[in-house]
């Protein structure tokens, strides 16, 4: 029999097909792995972040905690939250706080912006501690960070207390313990930017706006798909990529669509014999 009428057969037609298309799949598979390794490759021997509120930042290893690495040499990590960001880098502070710094990227990052800020960085993560330091010191700024293990919130208090405090967490759900157990009159000159995990304690993002918003202007933020990143972001790393392998590179795999606070302090409010948490701002 011909073949054009063999594969006109339909179950001839359906194992022929299911085949190519298996065949297809797997030379992309394999393609996009070749072009990612070699786009690996490259980001690490420049093992700087390309671009970005940190750019210039060096990564001493190849490595990163908790999260993927190529978006952040290539800079594009978190993007969604470069208006925060921006409006951060205006400010001036005397003590940055990053609670669950993994290897260092807004700890560091923030270090080398604010450099006459103490910054602490808090992780439970013995690697990530490891990584956090080796980071600091292939910026050159080891001695203006101290790298520890798990916040309280008695040592977030103190270290925020009466002073123009920034405090950035991602620290995987422990947000809902660690700031309603610390007194709000202790982070009325702080700005705060906190990824909230309702996926892991449902309803945190809501008791953490309510819990801010007697003392700090709120703005939220959402996340987007790794999908919507191969369509919106352009780097001159990946341009002329198509999107199925752009979604590869700038994927941050996260579990679902995730929601930041940036509370921002109205520094006006005073206690004045006052309990500063009874004052309301609507």
């Amino acid at each position: 029999m011909p073949f054009d009428r063999l594969i006109a057969i339909p179950a001839i037609w359906r194992a022929v097909e299911g085949t190519i298309i298996r065949f297809a799949r797997g030379m992309r598979r394999r393609r996009n792995a070749v072009h990612v390794e070699r786009l690996r490759q490259a980001l690490a021997a420049a093992s700087v972040v390309q671009m970005g509120p940190f750019e210039g930042m060096r990564y001493a290893t190849l490595q990163a905690t908790c999260s993927a690495i190529l978006p952040k040499l290539l800079g594009t990590y978190e993007l969604e939250l470069a208006p925060a960001i921006d409006r951060i880098l205006q400010q001036s502070y005397e003590c940055v706080v990053d609670v669950g710094c993994a290897e260092g990227y807004y700890a560091v990052g923030f270090a080398r912006r604010f450099p006459q800020a103490q910054v602490v960085a808090f992780d439970i993560d013995p690697r990530a501690r490891e990584l956090c330091q080796l980071n600091a010191a292939a910026n050159g700024i080891s001695e203006q960070i101290s790298v520890l293990d798990a916040a309280t919130p008695s040592e977030v208090a103190n270290l925020c207390r009466g002073r123009r405090a920034l405090i950035f967490c991602d620290c995987e759900g422990y947000e809902r313990d660690l700031f309603p157990a610390i007194p709000i009159a202790d982070l009325l000159q702080s700005d705060l930017l906190i990824e909230t995990h309702d996926f892991i304690h449902a309803g945190v993002h809501t008791l953490l706006l309510q819990h801010f918003a007697p003392t700090h202007d709120v703005i939220e933020f959402h996340s987007i798909d790794d999908r919507q990143k191969a369509r919106a972001y352009q780097t001159s790393w990946t341009s002329g990529m198509d999107e199925d392998l752009c979604e590869l590179i700038f994927a941050e795999g996260r579990p679902v669509i995730m929601r930041w606070l940036f509370l921002v302090a109205r520094r006006g409010l005073k206690q004045s014999g006052t309990d500063s948490t009874s004052i309301y701002h609507s």
